[in-house]
């Protein structure tokens, strides 16, 4: 069985900047090296990105499987922000991220199954420069990620002598990781960026990762564009709760330096 579900989230305001959450995911211009003042970046961002996976609560689970294609049916809300604020070679980076979607995959024998995931992920990290100059910078990054998932699962089945099963339930967990942030400015306009996460490490999640890949175009001095690739796992599993489930696709950016 194939559930399919989608999520988008809508370009907003100018607000704080994953990732995730997480600038450590966020997609921005290359500064100078190191400077002793105060630097500070706010973004807002769209992600259309898909999930794949298996979502399960108290012995009812499902696969889950998010083509790009299908975003804007199942999505019921979602927002996307992050922020940084650097000093000489250190940064503070903060990311959040909240998405709720739903939907229903028909089943055999006139039975079919309801899903509903709100998810929330809140990360910060501290981050330290190891080289810099005009037009490159390398930071390395460690941190922690919060997650809250609330998962509502519904199956419907009226050959069977149970015709309606519902469960619900929802977990919170943190999870350390360390990264490691690359950017190279190409022009006086465009550039481009890396990012990569790995944490979870049998803490909280057996595994938590995240990595982004994009470029960026100065449209003002202090406001950029940016379109990036961006994927989000996580393996979580406590008792009859199971998430173990990659969420990815294209994120487009509004980018504030100041």
């Amino acid at each position: 069985m194939k559930h399919r579900i989608l999520a988008i989230a809508l370009l907003a305001a100018p607000l704080c900047h994953a990732g995730e959450p997480d600038l450590e995911s966020a997609p921005i211009s290359p500064a100078p090296a190191a400077s002793s003042e105060w630097n500070f970046l706010l973004a807002l961002y769209a992600p259309l990105m898909g999930l794949d996976g298996t979502v399960g609560v108290r012995g009812l689970s499902t696969e889950v499987d998010i083509p790009i294609d299908d975003i804007l049916d199942n999505l019921d809300g979602a927002f996307m922000a992050a922020f940084e604020a650097r000093r000489g070679r250190w940064s503070v980076i903060g990311d959040f991220f909240w998405l709720k979607i739903s939907d229903s995959a028909p089943l055999i024998a006139n039975s079919y199954l309801k899903f509903r995931q709100e998810q929330t992920l809140a990360s910060l990290a501290l981050g330290y420069q190891l080289y810099g100059d005009e037009n490159t910078t390398f930071d390395l990054l460690g941190g922690a990620a919060l997650t809250h998932l609330d998962v509502d699962l519904s199956l419907f089945t009226p050959r069977l002598p149970v015709t309606n099963r519902e469960t619900s339930g929802s977990q919170t967990w943190v999870d350390p990781f360390v990264g490691l942030k690359v950017r190279h400015r190409l022009t006086d306009r465009w550039s481009v960026f890396a990012t990569g996460l790995y944490g979870g490490f049998g803490v909280a999640s057996d595994e938590y990762w995240q990595a982004l890949a994009g470029v960026s175009y100065r449209v003002t001095e202090n406001a950029h564009l940016a379109l990036a690739y961006r994927v989000i796992a996580t393996d979580y599993r406590d008792g009859n709760f199971i998430y173990d489930a990659e969420s990815s696709g294209p994120n487009i950016g509004l980018v504030f330096t100041f």
